[in-house]
């Protein structure tokens, strides 16, 4: 008897500290160098909102914001899925959200495999009966979009936007890649998939890539990016000291790639444990995460 008080306290400890935590926001920093920027470029910072699925923080989210305007970004990256499929996306938190930071900073959206739900939905909603079943949820993603280019946010589906700064060119691209790509067990090859749907990487500056699932790290790199921002993995949901990340969103036990930062072939993706959940995914020692990553020279 004993025993089954002892598991049921943990229970408890276990739910109660994952509310509490999921009020939390934890600031997280990086610093990229890179050959390909100008000796005039010192600390070229943005920060990255991923995962949110439309989850408040506190009044009118305040506290979130306070946080991204003590950054002092140069510009905010989103990582995709600020919305959660099934549910509408206008009215909505995230809408909220944004339209505040859009105020202060330009934005770079890319989407995430629940903002491609929408985007499948709507291409397929042709029959009567399907429409009448998703009609509403079309209409709400279709607002959604709208909204945000009125406050000029800008959609990167599969597109790019050129910056310069300086002496120093950034290009950020958006991949929008199908649900296939997110699903349990998959084992499809992305490099075909990211050239057909946005081409061939450019010669011409950084190249930041906006690429929602991390686990195709390496294609991202054979395709050209010098830096990837993702999200998706959630931290592994429930993470253990010195391990990390317990499970993915596919469910697969201690996946590779949870959150920080990944090197390879002197390229680099920095992966977000994002700010929200969806559904029942539990999130322990996992406080919601606030990007800021600054880009520099690398001194040779």
């Amino acid at each position: 008897m004993t025993y089954i008080w002892i598991i049921v306290g943990l229970i408890f400890i276990f739910i109660f500290w994952s509310f509490l935590e999921q009020r939390m926001i934890v600031n997280s920093k990086y610093f990229i160098p890179s050959d390909k920027l100008g000796d005039d470029i010192q600390n070229l910072s943005f920060v990255v909102l991923a995962d949110l699925h439309n989850k408040g923080f506190g009044k009118n989210y305040n506290k979130l914001i306070k946080r991204i305007l003590e950054a002092k970004p140069d510009f905010v990256i989103i990582a995709g899925d600020m919305v959660t499929k099934g549910k509408p996306c206008y009215p909505g938190k995230a809408y909220n959200l944004i339209k505040e930071i859009s105020e202060h900073f330009p934005i770079y959206y890319g989407y995430g495999n629940h903002e491609q739900y929408f985007e499948d939905l709507v291409n397929t909603v042709t029959d009567e009966e399907t429409y009448e079943k998703y009609n509403a949820l079309c209409e709400s993603w279709t607002i959604y979009k709208v909204r945000l280019k009125q406050l000029g946010v800008h959609l990167l589906d599969n597109n790019s936007i050129m910056l310069q700064y300086n002496n120093s060119k950034l290009t950020i691209t958006g991949l929008s890649i199908s649900t296939d790509f997110y699903a349990r067990g998959s084992k499809l090859k992305l490099k075909d998939e990211i050239i057909n749907k946005i081409g061939n990487s450019s010669n011409e500056g950084y190249q930041l890539l906006i690429a929602h699932n991390p686990i195709y790290f390496s294609d991202y790199i054979e395709w050209g990016a010098d830096l990837i921002i993702s999200g998706h993995m959630h931290g592994g949901l429930i993470r253990l000291p010195f391990v990390g990340g317990v499970l993915s969103p596919q469910v697969r036990l201690f996946p590779k790639y949870d959150s920080g930062q990944y090197t390879l072939n002197g390229r680099h993706m920095v992966l977000s444990r994002g700010l929200g959940s969806h559904s029942f995914m539990p999130r322990f020692l996992n406080p919601p995460e606030l990007l800021q990553i600054s880009l520099k020279k690398e001194q040779i």
